[in-house]
């Protein structure tokens, strides 16, 4: 069957689409056409191209948690429209319209007001032209799974779902401990911000019914169980758990921190897109390991290095017993031996066809530059941060067994039994062979001479796009940055409840910015 294009020509286009976001620009621009569904398509969509990108962002916590501040900070910083739905609720409650005099009865009772009521609220301000150019941070909302498919439904899709974890009994001890003097109206906390030292004024102090133990129980009791059916309504890259065990107050200035990061990650994107990714970082930070769980989860080709050679002396190739000295260390291997291995396995069908993952090369500027004169380009490039100590020890604790080449790490493994002595010289790890790579010298000495992967790689493939205070993301004629900085320290450790390996956790985040449009740094405060 004829080809309507070329294969190489297919690949330029889709890679044009990839780089200047078309996938996405397509995938917006419809969602909203279906929901709005406008008489003149070409005006509406003239409309649209002229609108700047504004993301919305729901930030959700316990009640009386303090995440109020952190919303309407964050929405100045970005300079997006601050929406508090408690705020709604309370001025349609004050000014007797509709929807207030039928939520009433049910704030009185400290029940949750009708899903209906509040979406209602809710959308409204959504609606408005203002928030369609400047974007939002809607705080408070979604409570109920009701109210987030009530979002959905609607086309309103937050970019970023922030959902503060805080322990109950943080809450419960700062709210118990509120006092108010009924004269005043003025606020105070027995330990935070004690009243003053005034008989007459500690004689009038007064505890509200809303702050008693029990009450504050039952509030935190009804968001808990409500909180699971948030999270089944969202994608989960869209979802950020931010665990703060001291809880908000006092803490406001870390927690900003915190939530503008996430946000500065760039948004999840739901547009198609074949992954070419490349994973780079210095020696030991799990560059194998990631490029491997990604070939697992999205069915890319994993190609390395190491693995074209061993591909090579397999087919028994000219090349493949010239770089069979490499096999086990191919960083050494002549560049431009590798260069081109890589390139033609790239250019198989199966890499066409599924995508791929390259873990460990390029590993520098002028080798990125050599794979896009030959065509390859990727759409997404992660970058494993880990500091070059972590990196360190764990090369060195790494072990083999010389009959099956299993690698095992002393820091992470747990020591297997051994029944057979043919295997190992000693039923001591410890005493396993080393390879001559992961000596101290060795790994010292590879890690003094690697080149810095961000630097090398930011610099061929560019840096992030930046939010201002204002929100908006410059783009440059380049088109999206592709570039996603990945803390992968702390592999070592493993999670509370002793199942979970660190490496799950990175993949974690590694899925969050594969999932990502281009990178996005926020600026930072003068």
């Amino acid at each position: 069957m004829n080809e309507l294009l070329p294969k190489d020509r297919a690949a330029s286009l889709a890679s044009y689409a990839d780089k200047h976001e078309l996938f996405d620009l397509f995938q917006s621009i419809t969602s909203r056409m279906v929901m709005d569904r406008p008489d003149d398509v070409i005006q509406f969509l003239i409309e649209q191209l002229q609108k700047p990108t504004a993301q919305g962002i729901a930030v959700i916590g316990p009640p009386s948690s303090g995440q109020a501040k952190i919303a309407e900070q964050l929405a100045l910083h970005l300079d997006a429209v601050h929406i508090s739905a408690g705020r709604l609720l309370a001025t349609a409650i004050e000014r007797q319209t509709s929807l207030g005099t039928q939520a009433r009865p049910y704030l009185e009772r400290g029940e949750y007001v009708p899903d209906n009521v509040m979406l209602g609220l809710v959308t409204a301000r959504l609606q408005d032209p203002e928030v369609g150019m400047r974007g939002f941070v809607l705080e408070g909302f979604p409570r109920t799974k009701e109210q987030a498919k009530g979002l959905i439904s609607r086309g309103i899709l937050p970019e970023r779902v922030v959902v503060f974890d805080i322990p109950d009994e943080t809450i419960v001890s700062r709210l118990t401990q509120t006092r108010i003097d009924p004269i005043t109206n003025r606020m105070y906390h027995l330990t935070l911000d004690p009243p003053p030292q005034n008989p007459t004024i500690l004689s009038r102090l007064i505890q509200r019914s809303t702050d008693t133990e029990a009450a504050v129980r039952t509030r935190l009791n009804q968001y808990r169980r409500h909180l699971f059916g948030i999270y089944s309504s969202f994608d989960k890259e869209c979802l950020r758990k931010l665990v703060l065990p001291d809880g908000i107050i006092g803490h406001e200035e870390e927690a900003l921190k915190e939530v503008i990061s996430e946000v500065g990650k760039g948004r999840v994107t739901r547009a198609p897109r074949m992954m070419k990714v490349i994973v780079g970082g210095l020696p030991g930070s799990g560059k194998t390991s990631v490029a491997r769980m990604i070939e697992k989860e999205f069915a890319v080709v994993c190609v390395s290095p190491r693995t074209v050679i061993l591909e090579e002396l397999s087919l028994g190739t000219g090349i493949g017993k010239e770089l069979a000295n490499y096999a086990n260390n191919p960083d050494d291997a002549p560049d431009d031996q590798i260069l081109q291995l890589i390139a033609n396995r790239l250019k198989r069908q199966d890499c066409v066809d599924r995508g791929w993952v390259l873990d460990g090369y390029p590993r520098t500027k002028a080798q990125a530059d050599a794979l896009a004169e030959k065509g390859i380009l990727p759409n997404r490039v992660l970058l494993l941060r880990v500091s070059p100590e972590t990196c360190y020890t764990r090369l060195t604790q790494r072990r083999y067994d010389p009959l099956t080449n299993r690698m095992i790490n002393l820091a992470t493994t747990p020591h297997p039994e051994v029944t057979n002595p043919l295997h190992y010289p000693s039923t001591d790890p410890t005493t396993w062979p080393i390879r001559p790579i992961d000596t101290p010298s060795a790994v010292q000495n590879r890690l003094q001479t690697y080149p810095s992967a961000q630097s090398e790689l930011s610099a061929a493939y560019g840096g992030g796009r930046t939010v201002s205070r204002q929100g908006r993301a410059a783009m440059g004629r380049e088109g999206v940055a592709i570039v996603q900085a990945v803390d992968a320290e702390g592999v070592e450790s493993e999670d509370v409840n002793g199942i979970v390996p660190g490496m799950e956790r990175v993949f974690e985040r590694v899925r969050g910015a594969l999932m990502r449009g281009g990178n996005i740094a926020v600026e930072k405060e003068d």
